[in-house]
């Protein structure tokens, strides 16, 4: 199935830079108007389908006028460098990518996690050096004076420019200064199984199924044919939550809009389809991490998962251990575009305050988010790299296959995906008005709250507990 051309993506997507904080909560205009001053776009006008098209994607550039780097940043502390963080992909990252290098690590549950690093930060005593960030929350942390520029660990913002321009937008403070580099892109794909396919469809290849997946309508007359089809048994996807991403990936405004609560109307559509799948019986109405949520994607009753690469390597166990993978339907899920576009997620390395240890900083920042040929390594194992060169030359390599994904090369459809990100709307407390947001949604299937307004009104009453605004 064709895809856009590139060309007008990446267009897109500069015009989207140049506006990014308009809906960017805590942002003022200094940002926007440096973004928008540097901004430049070059790109070819070719599909990004399969591995078989001369798929391209170069990023589009918004980055500030650069301060002159630190030079010859040194290491001051002791020989192990401190990170802080909240599970161990990156650890095994580093484990494998960096196996000498010398570091102590912090881990602490995703729910108690920015409670930890806030006390650490605040007291000093025991802060790390670096430290991991998820999209959600980044900019709580971005926006204050517990982390440094990168120029501050010697690297150059012109050192950037084979990166996708979003994840460094997304992590420069309120005078424009990058504070935060990551490693990895996080667009979506919808990940299906391919013998759940043909029980419930009678179709199992890439081309025949997408089309049952093509539009939002498409997805419900699918969900109902895999349950009637299976007599039940087999449902389209886990749980509601496992689509809600792609309608708050595709909003025009962030969750508070001059300080008031603002529901975009995009939700509308979510609203009636969570319904529907919910009173149709359409889903096993898990919730996402629960026991049943992974254990559905190894028993061959669900159709599909929808996330980034991480999602499916890890998160699913398709290939934690490439010798051993923890789910034994490993092998038999395909990727296919879903009806919008979304990512997921991402992690940031900032260096605090507090880094005393700048040279080995630099060292892990460069290595994972600015070596091009370090980075192709960890691509070709199946992680979509923040390099725009890695990723279009292996989305273009007729021989790159992956094993767990049945020997496709998904990373066609995902280049195509990672040019539309746009974090502009991404505020500092998303990660707790998400977690509410889902918690009103899951009133109103429940029938706890007769409408979506009603459901609304609490969303924003916990909002407002939140002290957020």
């Amino acid at each position: 199935m064709k895809m856009k051309k590139i060309f007008a993506l990446v267009l897109a997507l500069a015009m989207v830079a140049g506006l990014a904080t308009a809906c960017k909560e805590d942002k003022d205009e200094t940002t926007a108007a440096t973004t928008e001053a540097a901004t430049t776009t070059t790109g070819d006008a070719t599909d990004a389908t399969d591995a078989t098209d001369d798929t391209t994607a170069e990023p589009a550039s918004s980055t500030p006028a650069n301060v002159a780097p630190v030079a010859n940043v040194s290491d001051e502390g002791s020989d192990a460098i401190s990170l802080y963080g909240w599970n161990e992909e990156f650890t095994g990252l580093l484990d494998k990518w960096m196996p000498d290098l010398e570091y102590t690590y912090e881990m602490t549950e995703n729910t108690q996690y920015q409670a930890k690093l806030d006390s650490a930060l605040s007291a000093g005593d025991g802060a790390p050096d670096l430290f991991l960030l998820e999209a959600d929350y980044a900019a709580k942390y971005v926006d204050s004076d517990n982390t440094i520029n990168i120029n501050d660990v010697g690297i150059d913002y012109a050192d950037l420019a084979n990166q996708y321009a979003y994840t460094y937008e997304f992590t420069m403070d309120d005078i424009g200064a990058i504070k935060a580099v990551s490693w990895q892109a996080c667009p979506c794909a919808v990940f299906y199984n391919v013998t759940v396919a043909e029980a419930a469809l009678g179709v199992s290849e890439p081309d025949d199924v997408a089309p049952y997946f093509a539009t939002w309508d498409k997805f419900i007359e699918t969900a109902a044919t895999v349950s009637e089809a299976t007599d039940g048994a087999c449902k389209i996807i886990s749980g509601t939550d496992d689509i809600w991403r792609a309608f708050l990936n595709t909003r025009s405004q962030g969750w508070i809009v001059d300080g008031e609560v603002y529901v975009d109307e995009v939700f509308d559509q979510y609203f009636d389809l969570a319904k529907t799948l919910y009173d149709d019986n359409l889903t096993f109405q898990t919730a996402q991490w629960s026991a049943e949520w992974t254990a559905n994607a190894s028993n061959e009753t669900v159709l599909s998962y929808w996330g980034p690469m991480w999602l499916v390597r890890f998160s699913l166990g398709l290939n934690d251990s490439a010798d051993a993978p923890s789910n034994p339907t490993s092998g038999d899920w395909r990727a296919i575009p879903a009806p919008s576009s979304s990512y997921w997620g991402g992690t940031w390395l900032a260096a605090t305050k507090y880094c005393d240890m700048k040279a080995t900083a630099k060292d892990i920042m460069t290595k994972f988010t600015i070596d091009s040929d370090f980075m192709m390594g960890m691509a070709q194992d199946g992680e979509f790299v923040n390099n725009v060169e890695a990723m279009t030359t292996i989305a273009n390599d007729t021989s790159f296959a992956l094993e767990y994904l049945g020997g496709q090369n998904p990373f066609g459809i995902l280049l195509d995906e990672a040019v539309k990100i746009d974090l502009s709307c991404v505020g500092p407390n998303d990660q707790d008005i998400n977690t509410a947001f889902n918690n009103a949604v899951n009133s109103y299937l429940a029938g706890d709250v007769a409408t979506p307004d009603d459901a609304i009104t609490a969303f924003t009453a916990a909002v407002e507990d939140l002290g957020v605004i």
